[in-house]
């Protein structure tokens, strides 16, 4: 691999709220290897790069993601609000602890399958997009299969491909299902950052809204957002959808950076 390809990326909580990141950890098990309190989560290729990884134990005190490019090379960005703006959330919610997500699901009989995508919103009030993602665009856009939305926003997708796919060798099978992706949104509804982590079970979407009516409901996209109870400077939401066997990646066709 050479320098600048993109191997990895770690959502890092730090390890100094077990109870919180405990509870989540055994959430998500089911997604893939746990490893002291380090989740690798499975892809649907064994190829695809970048893997992903949800890091409950990090020694370092910041909630932040964490770039690994070959050659050992660490882009790290910090999930903060830098730009000055305090600005409520409008939207009516309210948060669940972990473990209250987990009976429920349990009760009702359905199982987290399948994560979509993981990553984080970053607080941002002025023109374009956030000075930091925008830099990771120039810093990350040749290493992997780095695209915009389709349709304008500040949405930007990494979407997990092989080494060919990535270095231009042959042309990206958008066909495919590309799971887990990354996420990286420039925000303006709210100055609280966010970690989502977007997953699907193995029942209708229609169910959810009735077994979580806490929740925010997006029905054009049949989403969920269960905003938890954060002990952390930063929005945590468990974003359901329901099962699919299908992918979007056909989407961001023509749209890669």
């Amino acid at each position: 691999m050479k320098p600048g390809f993109l191997e990895r990326i770690t959502i890092r909580f730090p390890g100094t709220q077990p109870e919180f990141t405990d509870r989540v950890g055994s959430l998500l098990a089911g997604l893939g290897r746990m490893t002291s309190r380090r989740l690798d989560l499975t892809a649907s290729d064994e190829r695809f790069y970048p893997r992903l990884e949800i890091d409950f134990q990090s020694e370092l005190s910041d909630v932040a993601a964490d770039f690994h490019l070959a050659g050992g090379e660490i882009v790290s960005i910090k999930i903060e609000n830098t730009t000055g703006v305090e600005k409520r959330n409008p939207l009516p919610y309210r948060p669940l602890t972990a473990g209250a997500v987990a009976d429920r699901l349990a009760t009702a009989g359905w199982r987290i399958v399948n994560a979509d995508h993981i990553g984080f919103n970053l607080p941002w009030f002025g023109p374009g997009i956030h000075p930091r993602i925008l830099e990771l665009r120039g810093k990350l856009a040749t290493g992997c299969l780095y695209h915009r939305y389709p349709t304008g926003e500040p949405w930007d997708f990494i979407l997990p491909g092989d080494e060919d796919e990535i270095a231009g060798r042959k042309p990206v099978d958008y066909l495919k299902i590309r799971q887990p992706k990354f996420e990286l949104v420039s925000f303006g509804g709210a100055s609280t950052p966010l970690i989502q982590i977007d997953v699907g079970v193995d029942r209708r979407f229609e169910k959810l809204t009735q077994l979580f009516p806490e929740a925010l409901v997006d029905r054009a996209l049949e989403k969920t957002w269960i905003y938890l109870d954060s002990p952390f400077p930063v929005d945590v939401c468990l974003v359901i959808g329901g099962y699919s066997e299908g992918d979007w990646g056909d989407y961001f066709s023509g749209h890669r950076l």
